[in-house]
């Protein structure tokens, strides 16, 4: 044993006096950067959920913050990253790390990591059906600013996806085949300055992703952005039968456009759609104005209540829909079950999203600069009480609405309460997907503003709303409900008909249409229920 410390001493010399230059010294005075990410998604395309498998590399850029993002800008490039699945992801060859101490970097990630790319343009072929995640999100970096090191991916490429049904009852699907005319196949994504090129010279018919069963398929397939309405051309052939249907469509990046067709059917109507039921979209098929989204996921089991099982795939938490130009949520949507619920754990843990800029949320750690106006959760601390840390998380300024204080402890808690009791109802129901949402004064009404700690105003909104929707287990069911509440004490029950309400009347007050993946045949049936029994009681 006391032979080593002289043995290693000369193991030392021998090495340094080889001159061998390759061999790697580590460098423990600069800090190397690992990242962990989020997939902000709307949308699904052909990741399986929103989450990482082990192994998947991702493709790191740094650049000198403040000047123009170009070649010249460029201090660490097209670096892989890897994860081992839980999205946090470590250099997989060589670190990048924090500049020094007076400077600062902007991150720029890809995925899925391509060596030798040229001029930092990332090729895409639709025919290829590729994947293609990006992420800009983090500035100004560096090993004492407090901006984190989470990237957050976006999908650049829409999806269509048709979903056929037979016109005649008990007809066969089998054997049909779809394919898309008028698609551009080729285009180049420039990493520095998200921009995409696309060839307009490629356009060509790329056949269709076909699954489901004889009675009802969907094709589907991954396709390019684009700014402009274009038309495409849907070919469907069935044994001897063929059909053809032009649609002038606009996709808009990450997104997916959902139509219905039958064989022998008029012009399909196009609805834009999300993964999830409780999600909503807007009426417009656009985005809606001065907004930003962000999607929380649960990020361990050990977050959730431990006497539910869970199927060990990825939870989702909740969506956040935010106006930053009255800077307040449009929405928060989220599924509601026994799982996501205990007694106590709330934790007054305030504090911006992670996921969205800071400089368009309100500062609320002291909350807003009234009496009368409370942080009035949209998603309430006790629907996510299983844990502190999945409580944290509803206690984000996005999350956030000046409410009136009164109306805040008193009958709107009293519907909060009622919507846990409602999800507690697990032998007889599904899961509760639930949409929480303010609606701004209307013209001529004025807005009315409340300041932050900051001194930046926000909207007080002139009424908060909830819609809900479940499904019988008996029966294979769904029911809807809505509700609808002046935000003042007025102390009106949520009971009262004039706060309850439908689906489809909240639609025409919002422009938002809500639990948009219904099956259509039931969809408007179902958003027209305004009454609170039987389903409701």
């Amino acid at each position: 044993m006391k032979k080593r410390p002289l043995l290693l001493f000369f193991l030392l010399i021998l090495l340094f006096s080889c001159g061998n230059e390759d061999i790697p010294v580590q460098e423990t005075a600069e800090t190397p950067i690992r990242f962990s990410s989020v997939i902000n998604d709307n949308s699904t395309t052909s990741m399986a959920g929103t989450g990482w498998e082990k192994g998947d590399i991702i493709g790191i850029y740094a650049l000198q913050h403040g000047v123009t993002p170009d070649d010249a800008a460029v201090t660490e490039e097209n670096r892989p990253f890897v994860t081992t699945g839980d999205g946090n992801f470590i250099a997989r060859e060589k670190h990048i790390y924090f500049p020094d101490e007076d400077a600062s970097i902007d991150i720029i990630s890809y995925y899925p990591h391509v060596s030798g790319l040229t001029s930092h343009n990332y090729p895409i072929d639709i025919s290829e059906q590729p994947e293609f995640l990006y992420s800009n999100n983090l500035k100004d970096v560096s090993d004492v600013s407090d901006q984190g090191t989470m990237l957050v991916f976006t999908r650049v490429l829409p999806k269509v996806i048709f979903t056929i049904t037979p016109t005649a009852t008990g007809e066969s699907l089998e054997g049909l085949t779809a394919s898309l005319g008028g698609v551009t196949k080729r285009a180049t994504f420039n990493l520095l300055n998200g921009m995409l090129t696309q060839d307009h010279t490629s356009t060509t018919t790329l056949p269709m992703t076909i699954s489901g069963s004889a009675s009802s398929k969907e094709a589907s397939l991954i396709l390019l952005p684009t700014a402009e309405e274009h038309e495409l051309t849907l070919h469907i052939s069935l044994g001897e039968h063929h059909y053809t249907w032009v649609i002038p469509l606009r996709m808009e990046e990450g997104k997916v456009y959902r139509y219905h067709v039958s064989p022998d059917a008029s012009q399909p109507e196009m609805v834009l759609t999300t993964p999830y039921m409780e999600i909503p979209a807007h009426s417009t098929l656009s985005p809606a104005p001065n907004s930003v989204s962000a999607f929380h996921m649960v990020e361990h089991s050990s977050w959730l209540n431990p006497s539910h099982a869970t199927t060990g795939t990825t939870i989702r938490n909740f969506s956040v829909l935010f106006d930053t130009l009255n800077r307040v949520p449009y929405w928060v949507a989220y599924p509601m079950h026994p799982l996501f619920l205990a007694s106590g754990n709330r934790t007054d843990a305030w504090e911006y999203d992670p996921l969205i800029p800071k400089n368009v949320q309100p500062n609320l750690y002291s909350g807003w600069q009234s009496s009368t106006i409370n942080r009035g959760h949209l998603l309430a601390s006790a629907d996510r009480s299983a844990t502190r840390e999945l409580n944290k998380t509803t206690f984000y300024f996005t999350n956030m609405v000046p409410q009136n204080s009164t109306m805040n402890g008193g009958t709107w808690v009293d519907l909060e309460e009622r919507v846990r009791y409602w999800s507690r109802q697990t032998t007889a129901y599904d899961t509760l997907f639930v949409v929480t949402g303010a609606i701004l004064p209307r013209s001529p009404e004025p807005y009315s503003y409340i300041y932050d700690t900051d001194g930046n105003r926000s909207v007080v909104p002139g009424h908060l709303y909830k819609a809900l929707l479940r499904k019988s287990k008996t029966t294979g069911n769904y029911s809807s409900i809505a509700f609808i509440m002046e935000n003042a004490a007025t102390g009106i029950s949520y009971s009262d008909d004039k706060s309850v309400t439908s689906v489809q009347q909240l639609e025409s007050e919002t422009g938002f249409t809500f639990f948009p993946n219904l099956p259509e045949e039931v969809a408007e049936t179902v958003k027209q229920n305004s009454a609170l029994s039987p389903h409701w009681k």
